[in-house]
């Protein structure tokens, strides 16, 4: 299966009106070379709301995604803009997490301590 950043075009043009829904990892920069651009970025939460963060870019403008997640963007004229990808991580750093998270060598990935296995089995009232 492809990661839907894989099926986006380095360059594309907007005409007038248009909207373009896109799916953008954390890092991605979205860069606007000619017309003007409004950008919604993707949903988040603040205070037990939703929220959206919105802007404007003029020709030269940028956007750099701080979270993974759905931005949608309407020319307001025919405009052209340019999106680099950010870059995945390499597949071993992927094997290291899966393999030393669990284990708790990894900080922040540690499992909670097994309490249960320090205590003494207890005869069930339905056993001999």
């Amino acid at each position: 299966m492809t990661h839907p950043e894989e099926a986006i075009p380095g360059t594309m043009r907007l005409a007038v009106g248009r909207c373009l829904n896109l799916h953008l990892r954390a890092g991605t920069v979205i860069h606007v070379t000619t017309g003007n651009v409004e950008l919604a970025g993707a949903p988040g939460w603040l205070a037990e709301h939703v929220c959206r963060p919105y802007c404007r870019l003029r020709a030269g403008g940028v956007f750099v995604a701080a979270t993974d997640g759905w931005v949608t963007l309407a020319s307001t004229g025919t405009s052209a803009l340019r999106v680099t990808p950010a870059e995945a991580p390499p597949d071993w750093w992927r094997l290291i997490k899966s393999r030393f998270g669990r284990s708790g060598l990894l900080l922040g990935n540690a499992r909670p301590p097994d309490t249960k296995a320090a205590e003494t089995p207890v005869p069930h009232a339905t056993s001999k």
